[in-house]
């Protein structure tokens, strides 16, 4: 069932940037302030559903903490690089927060990955700078400002799973979905002071919308995430972290061209194929 759980985790972290992208392009053109709204909405579905289920007072302040810390970081850096480099790019990155969660499920929770399970990941690691190759940099493309920024994020995102873990079993699962975005957006509103007074103005009325939609599959990833976490660290990660977002956007370039940079067949057809070969493993990794 907890890979169940990481699979809808997967596909709604999937849709969200999608959502980002094409907002940022005409709607909230602050990554700051987007940030902000992006949690804010997702909010009170998550508050009356952990209220539901029982959620009161955490026993452990210093896991919730922590675990808050994390998500602001990851959060932060994420939707800054989210901002200026291509979904496609973005989506694989996620397999590189494998790494981290991996050592921190098996060195740290006693976790068990089998010898075949680390060879499955060490290959999506291996595959994501394929992932991310443009035919002016290559392999170079890696190694971008704002493409290790993303990176960065991932570094943040494995220890918000490791701390979700950590939280779930200390404090219990309505608790920690309870505070996790309340401490996660009160960490964030001192970032405000990178959001001018004009830029307020740009969300109105029709700017509902998106941030609805992101909220909504911002509470589908957070709920079903830490069921996910809390179950198995490790390979919950690696299937949360599959590059479905990349996926995504070529279907819907289909019919809407700005969700894909104006790359050569060839650029795509590596990218892809790296990306196959990452879905493959998590795939195989979930039923070991």
């Amino acid at each position: 069932m907890d890979i169940l759980f990481a699979w809808v985790a997967s596909i709604s972290s999937g849709i969200s940037p999608l959502v980002v992208k094409a907002s940022s392009k005409s709607l909230i053109k602050n990554p700051w302030l987007f940030n902000l709204l992006w949690i804010a909405f997702g909010i009170p579905l998550i508050v009356a559903l952990a209220l539901w289920q029982g959620g009161g007072l955490p026993k452990d302040w210093l896991s919730i903490t922590f675990l808050a810390i994390s998500s602001a970081l990851f959060y932060a850096l994420y939707t800054i690089s989210l901002y200026k480099i291509d979904v496609t790019t973005m989506g694989p990155l996620f397999s590189l927060r494998t790494v981290f969660a991996v050592i921190l499920g098996v060195v740290v929770l006693h976790e068990n990955v089998s010898p075949f399970g680390l060879g499955l990941i060490l290959l999506i690691v291996l595959m994501s700078p394929f992932a991310a190759y443009n035919e002016n940099l290559k392999m170079r493309a890696f190694f971008q400002k704002y493409v290790l920024v993303a990176v960065a994020s991932m570094v943040f995102l494995a220890l918000d799973g490791y701390f979700t873990n950590i939280s779930v079993n200390k404090n219990g699962y309505a608790t920690t979905l309870l505070w996790q975005d309340l401490l996660t957006l009160a960490l964030l509103l001192p970032t405000l002071k990178f959001v001018k007074k004009e830029e307020t103005g740009e969300f109105k009325t029709k700017n509902f919308y998106p941030f609805m939609l992101l909220g909504l599959t911002h509470f589908g990833y957070l709920v079903t995430a830490n069921l996910a976490y809390a179950h198995n660290l490790a390979l919950s990660s690696v299937v949360v972290s599959l590059p479905l977002s990349m996926v995504f956007a070529y279907l819907l370039s289909r019919r809407y061209p700005k969700f894909l940079e104006n790359h050569s067949s060839k650029v795509y057809l590596i990218r892809f194929s790296a990306a196959l070969v990452m879905v493959s493993c998590a795939i195989w990794l979930s039923f070991l």
